[in-house]
């Protein structure tokens, strides 16, 4: 599936998106913050847009919410 990943830097919070093909949403993610990382960016995922323009959960949110 090909993801929309949109997001900002930490250090100077502009704005950065980029599109990833990957198997799921965590690949994504992984794969977004990796070529934000070459670029000299700090990236913070905001949200992960998927096929149909749909908003993805990002699995990391679902353990949270379930440990606590």
């Amino acid at each position: 599936m090909v993801c929309l990943i949109v997001g900002l830097d930490r250090r100077t919070l502009s704005p950065w998106h980029t599109n990833v093909a990957a198997e799921d949403v965590t690949r994504a993610m992984t794969v977004a913050r990796s070529r934000a990382r070459r670029l000299g960016i700090d990236l913070v995922v905001a949200a992960a847009i998927g096929p149909c323009s749909n908003v993805l959960p990002d699995p990391a949110d679902r353990l949270a919410t379930h440990a606590a």
